[in-house]
């Protein structure tokens, strides 16, 4: 079980408040911990955070996500946010994650995911495609050619590619996460490669970019959807790498409008 806790966050317009109840959980199997936030009743759509972030860089999304008919799940990737490590690399994040779902008693589920969480997203799309029924992949990591000492120091910089009221958000996630998380994951996107994954993804996928994205760039969101059989690009207008979060109207109407296409095709 968990906490019940009302969760406050940056609406649509800046400034707007808007709460919605969320359940703090926890999932702790062998020496696997890992905790999440769930929210609203109906689908259940599965989100994954980025390098060096938690569940909290999807609140700016909760409000509306949950008001539609979805049950949002977002958990702290072991070794960031509350869930501790070790540090897993992208394929056992994948695996971590299905133990969640499978422990949630969950055999099908929207996935989405952002930046690194976008790449752990698509792993799991590959390897179990027969679960996710639709992916939504958001500024995602796994175009190799930047160097893990150059995307430290791009992420070093939040002031290039963060809006200045998520900065408090962004700087206490990185301090939980610690340096020598953020150095390995940093090692870890500089080897992988999302390509390869690409053509074993058969869900429908929406692919969502910043416009003016200078972590993983807009011709990066073009290649990734022009490798999946069944893509979409959807660019958000001066967008930075957090269209979620300096766009969560705009972002949230994307997934509200991509996920409720699986409904129409089952009436």
């Amino acid at each position: 079980m968990g906490k019940r806790r009302i969760l406050t966050a940056k609406g649509p317009r800046r400034g707007m408040l808007t709460s919605r109840v969320v359940m703090r959980r926890e999932l702790h199997e062998g020496q696997l911990r890992m905790y999440y936030f769930e929210a609203g009743v109906g689908a259940p759509l599965v989100m994954l955070h980025g390098l060096g972030g938690s569940s909290r860089w999807w609140f700016p999304l909760f409000p509306e996500l949950s008001s539609a008919s979805l049950r949002l799940i977002a958990p702290d990737l072991p070794g960031f946010g509350r869930s501790p490590g070790p540090l897993l690399g992208i394929a056992d994040a994948a695996r971590a994650v299905i133990k969640l779902v499978d422990r949630m008693g969950l055999a099908h589920f929207f996935l989405c995911g952002h930046s690194m969480g976008g790449a752990v997203a698509a792993q799991i799309a590959a390897d179990y495609g027969g679960r996710v029924r639709r992916l939504v992949l958001v500024d995602t990591a796994g175009i190799p050619g930047v160097g893990p000492e150059r995307l430290l120091g791009r992420i070093a910089q939040p002031w290039s590619w963060c809006p200045l009221r998520f900065y408090s958000t962004f700087i206490g996630d990185v301090l939980k996460a610690g340096p020598r998380n953020m150095l390995n994951a940093a090692h870890e996107l500089r080897r992988y490669d999302i390509r390869p994954n690409l053509d074993r993804i058969r869900a429908p996928a929406l692919v969502i970019w910043g416009e003016k994205d200078g972590l993983t760039p807009l011709e990066h969101g073009r290649r990734i959807a022009a490798g999946l059989p069944d893509g979409r690009l959807e660019t958000i207008p001066g967008a930075r790498h957090l269209p979620m979060v300096s766009a969560p109207d705009v972002v949230s109407r994307l997934i509200v409008r991509f996920l409720g296409e699986d409904f129409k095709t089952e009436a």
